[in-house]
């Protein structure tokens, strides 16, 4: 996926020369910058979608493992990386389990390098959701926040 959006490149130089004729140097070059940058944009957002899930498919295996844990995963797409957040629903003294499971699984996934923040939290139930999403959120910006400064 990574060397499918240099493909750009030829895609934006067909645009250029299938409408030189037609409509001018200034129209083929505003229409092959756009067809280029289109298809890279394209492109690095199915790249990104691929490796969130990718993601996401090795956290679900890894709290399949531990067996007995309702979840939900939360992959969010940050300009420095990818953020997974895992709600556990009622998991209690499961939830160390599933956090071991989870750094176990994330060590062999190939797509770990782009995981730059994972949160992993327990919520007495499925009607806290927001409010636990709201929690993360902040503590999320605290240590970036706390990072910047350089604490």
């Amino acid at each position: 996926m990574g060397l499918a959006k240099w493909l750009c490149i030829p895609l934006g130089s067909i645009m250029y020369f299938g409408t030189i004729n037609s409509f001018g140097h200034l129209a083929a070059c505003l229409l092959c910058l756009a067809a280029t940058v289109g298809f890279w944009m394209l492109m690095r957002g199915e790249q990104g979608r691929i490796i969130g899930e990718s993601i996401a498919d090795d956290i679900r295996a890894a709290i399949k493992e531990v067996g007995g844990v309702e979840s939900f995963i939360e992959i969010k797409r940050l300009r420095s990386g990818i953020l997974a957040r895992v709600y556990l629903v009622n998991a209690r003294e499961k939830a160390i389990f599933v956090h071991k499971s989870i750094q176990r699984k994330l060590e062999g996934c190939s797509m770990k390098k782009y995981l730059w923040v994972m949160q992993l939290t327990d919520m007495p139930g499925k009607d806290d959701f927001k409010e636990t999403q709201q929690r993360l959120n902040d503590q999320l910006i605290e240590e970036v926040l706390r990072k910047r400064k350089g604490e």
